[in-house]
């Protein structure tokens, strides 16, 4: 199969780009839950997935596969998580093809390959899309707008600022309370405490409800759904550096 045909299946990108990984009708969709995994903006966000569709593209007509950057590969590895989705509907029934998760084994010489490699799909991209991918996405290593972490520190300062004052004004209007001033720095330490917790854990996380389950045929590891016959190489993550899909070939 020669390079010009491999990078003319017209037919093979209008599947992707046509194909919504938000199911129907979801309350909390794929969308969503990345922009909060990741605090992207709801527009980042939509280019990022935008990005990772030509990434696969990519992949399925390049002999040697492609090489994802850092944004496009955290959309990647969510998608892998929603096994059903991926590995039942994607691969089958859209790529046609399996498509794996090649993790890097780490070490100076994995880095200069993937970089090597990362280079090669953005001049492929470029020959294949007629322009430059977008620097925001594909040539720094950028997680993209963080928006919800300082919007949750903001909003816990104030609630923090709020309390102080009620109960700054609850011990100016009762001072008859000897051990006032010992309760009200307790609870304000605690408040503290709290916030810090909130802060430091990414509350910005919670998944509204939107929870894994870890069972059986759902799992990626357990080599997929159903009967599509495809399994998961993602293994625990990219380590030192995604390694990409490792290629199609067209088939």
């Amino acid at each position: 199969m020669n390079t010009k045909t491999l990078i003319t299946d017209h037919e093979l990108w209008q599947r992707i780009s046509d194909f919504s990984i938000d199911q129907p009708g979801a309350v909390f969709p794929f969308s969503r839950k990345l922009a909060r995994e990741e605090g992207w903006t709801s527009d980042f966000t939509e280019r990022a997935i935008e990005e990772y569709k030509k990434f696969v593209y990519l992949c399925c007509i390049l002999p040697n596969g492609a090489s994802p950057s850092e944004t496009v590969d955290k959309v990647w590895h969510m998608h892998l998580m929603y096994t059903q989705n991926y590995w039942e509907e994607f691969c089958p029934g859209i790529l046609r093809r399996k498509l794996h998760h090649h993790p890097s084994n780490g070490g100076i010489s994995e880095k200069n390959r993937h970089q090597n490699w990362l280079q090669d799909t953005l001049e492929k991209y470029k020959e294949v899309f007629q322009q430059d991918a977008p620097g925001e996405i594909w040539h720094n290593k950028n997680k993209g707008p963080k928006p919800e972490k300082r919007n949750i520190w903001i909003k816990s300062i104030s609630v923090f600022s709020l309390l102080s004052l009620l109960l700054l004004m609850a011990s100016c209007s009762d001072n008859s309370d000897p051990f006032f001033p010992v309760l009200f720095i307790l609870i304000m330490a605690f408040i503290f405490f709290i916030t810090l917790v909130s802060w430091s854990s990414g509350i910005n996380n919670f998944q509204d409800g939107d929870q894994y389950k870890n069972k059986g045929k759902d799992d990626g590891s357990s080599g997929g759904g159903g009967g599509s016959g495809c399994g998961s190489s993602c293994g625990g993550g990219c380590g030192g550096g995604c390694g990409g899909c490792g290629g199609c070939g067209g088939g």
